[in-house]
């Protein structure tokens, strides 16, 4: 922390430029002077890209959270675009937990999950982390516990988006906490648990109790990207970033596979609901895996994880 203090203290400029801090990243050294809170922020945004992009073993990525709280004690004001960038970053090196890590210490690193990107990319990231894994039980119960904490934490008010006070949620608005594309996520790992081990009658009630909720919240008949109000879709930093075909295909299709699992395993009524939602997402997905770019490949990727006629 005092090192973090002394780059953006006025009275250290000189001895820093002469005698910058160093940091050792992945055998890659990077240089840390002073740096001007009000003139400095483009650079500081690329520094930041380009330093979280070199990370590689559990030493570089130990770095992460105090890289943030440094830039969050600057009171450095960095773009949502970027945070988002951050976490797909870190996931696609396969350390989830550290973006979760951020995000429980928000008050210090000024992560916020307060986007339903970033929510989403994250649980999507679990998930493929325990499918990945083969379902091994261990796996999947552990990225059962994570997804769990990131729905948690989206009750917490330090996670809330922030909104003018005249600006309520939009009628029919469902807050990230009680999204179904949310509790999807956590219903594909019990789902997952229920269906193929002894996982116990705590993670089936916990399978019905998540089904029913997603059965209330998402009426029969309704796309999920219908869900919420179609004002929402028009912002890139709210929904808008779901009419993007490749990556709601991507993010849709854990969903998918978790509704289809949790359908074997609730009792018939249930079950029958359930179904009606699946196929009017399976019938979404394959729409958009249409409008796909020819040259996207994320969405193919994923879609062969849980399906093999991609």
């Amino acid at each position: 922390m005092a090192q973090r203090k002394k780059i953006y203290s006025h009275k250290w400029e000189k001895r820093l430029n002469a005698d910058p801090i160093v940091m050792d990243i992945d055998g890659e050294i990077i240089k840390f002077r002073y740096h001007n809170a009000l003139t400095d922020l483009p650079n500081t945004q690329k520094s930041i890209g380009t330093a979280i992009g070199m990370f590689e073993t559990a030493a570089d990525f130990a770095n992460l959270k105090p890289l943030l709280e440094g830039i969050h004690y600057a009171g450095r004001k960095i773009p949502p675009s970027l945070y988002t960038k951050i976490l797909r970053v870190v996931c696609s090196k396969g350390h989830v937990y550290d973006i979760i890590d951020c995000a429980r210490s928000v008050r210090r690193t000024g992560y916020k999950l307060d986007t339903s990107e970033k929510v989403n990319e994250i649980l999507h990231s679990i998930q493929l982390k325990a499918r990945d894994a083969e379902w091994d039980e261990a796996e999947t119960r552990q990225a059962l516990r994570w997804a769990d904490m990131v729905v948690e934490m989206l009750h917490d008010e330090a996670h809330q988006p922030k909104r003018p006070k005249d600006q309520p949620l939009l009628p029919g608005e469902i807050p990230l906490n009680r999204d179904p594309m949310v509790l999807a996520a956590q219903l594909h790992l019990a789902a997952v648990l229920a269906s193929r081990y002894e996982a116990g009658e705590e993670i089936l009630d916990r399978v019905d109790k998540l089904a029913r909720d997603i059965v209330m919240l998402w009426p029969e008949g309704k796309k999920i990207k219908e869900l919420q109000p179609a004002e929402l879709y028009e912002d890139v930093e709210k929904r808008g970033y779901l009419v993007w075909a490749s990556k709601f295909v991507s993010l849709a299709t854990p969903l998918l596979h978790g509704l289809e699992t949790a359908a074997k395993v609730v009792k018939p009524e249930l079950a029958s609901q359930l179904q009606t939602r699946c196929d009017t997402l399976r019938a979404e997905i394959n729409e958009a895996r249409e409008k796909t770019h020819p040259e996207a490949q994320r969405h193919v990727d994923v879609y062969k994880r849980f399906y093999d006629d991609a």
